[in-house]
């Protein structure tokens, strides 16, 4: 292996452990501050909750899943993949999704603010199994895909202060040349969400 694909691997995973480490410091003080500070079930008139229920609402199967993939894989995890075609200076856009999303499922998490769902129904133990089996899948899977294109900034511009700076083009969508690693890690990361969405799913029909 040359010393440059080892730096790239190496670099990858730090990418996935610093974003995983961040994510997961920010959930749970989110969680702390919803739990503690604000009442019972606060997010479900949110624009957030509007969008939960409207994926919860088919009592199907397929539906809902159909609902649930397309949210997860459609909307958030192409979100992912388009913030990182820009880029401030050498910060990629992408790294600041892991960060809302975070704090917000914190704060739905600690306010109870699930939209189908009653978190009194379970153990402390079903919880955090069904905690680290769906929500923790699908955000490792945002991660990894951020993680894995990283390399796509094609837009820059130098400067958080100066407003009317405008994004420039500093490279082709030619010149784009992910690792292997990159690709293998991208590939995982639709696996995982794709995985989480399933869960979901079945959680969901099963209440």
């Amino acid at each position: 292996m040359s010393s440059r694909q080892s730096e790239s691997r190496n670099s990858v995973f730090t990418r996935i452990l610093c974003l995983y480490g961040l994510y997961t410091l920010q959930a749970n003080v989110s969680f702390l501050i919803g739990y503690y500070l604000l009442p019972e079930g606060f997010m479900r008139g949110s624009h957030l909750g509007a969008i939960a229920e409207f994926v919860a609402a088919p009592e199907s199967f397929w539906p809902k899943l159909g609902r649930t993939l397309l949210m997860n894989i459609g909307i958030v995890t192409v979100l992912c993949v388009l913030l990182n075609l820009m880029k401030v200076k050498d910060f990629y856009l992408g790294y600041v999704l892991p960060t809302f999303l975070g704090i917000t499922s914190g704060l739905v998490l600690g306010t109870n603010s699930f939209a189908v769902d009653d978190l009194s129904r379970y153990s402390v133990r079903e919880g955090l199994a069904l905690g680290l089996s769906i929500g923790e899948v699908e955000m490792l899977g945002y991660i990894l895909v951020i993680a894995a294109t990283v390399r796509l900034g094609i837009y820059q511009r130098q400067s958080w202060r100066r407003w009317s700076d405008k994004f420039l083009k500093v490279m082709d969508f030619r010149d784009i040349r992910l690792s292997r690693q990159e690709v293998v890690l991208l590939a995982v990361g639709v696996l995982l969400v794709v995985f989480g969405a399933y869960r979901e799913t079945v959680m969901a029909m099963n209440l």
